[in-house]
């Protein structure tokens, strides 16, 4: 393997470093990942979005989630992070140091709240009478994996609202969008991050799940906020040399 200047003088500490990319790096292997997005036919198209089924999401809070999906994703940017990204501190291991997202970036740049009490309910009662109350159908058995619906089911079932459907239908359309959006987009957002930056490390890996949006929106923040702390720090260092006798 070819000699690195970087790397730390106590390599116990980085125990996956057999396995990192960075040991193809150096050897002139390249590789640029790929994001990997449900095809979210409510993201596709938001213009076929019924406007009664648009006002109840935006009233619920999840309006916004529905423009994240315009934004294009830089694969060489996210390529490069994942090259800097530790497994054994889940940090990216910057010029300027150790950075990483936190619970924080997902309400800064997703506007998910996280001050409030978290939703979380037991699994017990009639699952299929949940759903023809809530959704208003019930998926074919194949469709549930333990108790969860599967997303390509509510993916499938539920795109444009029927013509002359009544209030109940409007909600039940409104409920499944909101459930596609938390599903495909905001659960759980930083742990699935940093399992899929975790398995990009790989050099084998093409291609990388995890809200990438997410990834490239702290990036962009994070960087003028480094570099404002570099020029800071650089100024800082210039003062005291000149007032040095």
């Amino acid at each position: 393997m070819a000699e690195n200047n970087n790397l730390s003088t106590n390599m116990s500490v980085l125990r996956h470093q057999d396995d990192h990319i960075t040991n193809q790096m150096w050897e002139g292997n390249k590789r640029v990942l790929q994001s990997r997005r449900h095809s979210i036919w409510i993201l596709k198209y938001t213009d076929l979005i019924d406007p009664r089924v648009r006002m109840l999401i935006d009233q619920a809070g999840f309006g916004h989630v529905l423009k994240v999906d315009n934004m294009k994703i830089n694969h060489l940017m996210v390529t490069t992070l994942c090259e800097r990204w530790r497994i054994e501190t889940h940090t990216f291991h910057m010029p300027l140091g150790e950075t990483t997202v936190t619970l924080e970036d997902v309400s800064l740049q997703l506007g998910v709240p996280i001050d409030d009490e978290p939703l979380t309910s037991g699994s017990s009662g009639n699952l299929l009478k949940l759903c023809q109350e809530l959704l208003g159908d019930i998926p074919p058995e194949n469709m549930f994996t333990g108790n969860q619906i599967k997303l390509s089911w509510l993916n499938t079932r539920f795109r444009e609202l029927p013509n002359d459907v009544n209030l109940g239908t409007i909600v039940q359309y409104a409920r499944a969008h909101i459930l596609i959006l938390i599903c495909s987009m905001l659960m759980p957002v930083l742990t699935c991050l940093y399992r899929a930056l975790d398995h990009s490390t790989k050099f084998q890996q093409d291609n990388i799940g995890g809200c990438m949006l997410l990834l490239q929106c702290w990036r962009e923040r994070d960087s003028h906020v480094s570099l404002q702390k570099y020029n800071q720090s650089r100024m800082t260092r210039l003062l005291v040399a000149l007032r040095s006798p």
